[in-house]
């Protein structure tokens, strides 16, 4: 899969389809729903995905911090802990920024896309 040929993913639907044949028999996938969030994890997975027997549970938020869950570090002890914690960190960073974001244009009474909530 070529990073030049990339196509925005915009929901979970998308993500989860994209990458079903890594998903974990009885888990769900990504269940962040930030297209930001999507478009950093494909990126990265489309590394991960290279990577022999490689294989994700879930990517979701729990009490608001991201989580993680791969074989990674039954693949690559120590070294697999470590990516899922970066991955863990990046998320957890978009996020903020995206809540900091949302927040400064609600006080300019903006929606998320920069359009007024105002009724005119």
């Amino acid at each position: 899969m070529s990073p030049y040929n990339l196509k925005t993913m915009r929901t979970i639907e998308e993500f989860n389809d994209k990458y079903k044949e890594y998903i974990d028999e009885d888990h769900y996938g990504m269940d962040i729903n930030e297209p930001s969030v999507l478009a950093y994890v494909d990126q990265i997975f489309i590394d991960l995905t290279q990577i022999p027997g490689f294989k994700y549970q879930q990517i979701k938020t729990k009490y608001g911090m991201a989580r993680v869950y791969t074989n990674l570090d039954d693949l690559m002890p120590f070294v697999g802990r470590i990516i899922n914690q970066e991955l863990e960190e990046k998320i957890n960073f978009i996020l903020k920024v995206e809540y900091e974001l949302e927040n400064r244009l609600a006080s300019l009474n903006l929606d998320k896309n920069g359009k007024s909530i105002q009724s005119v």
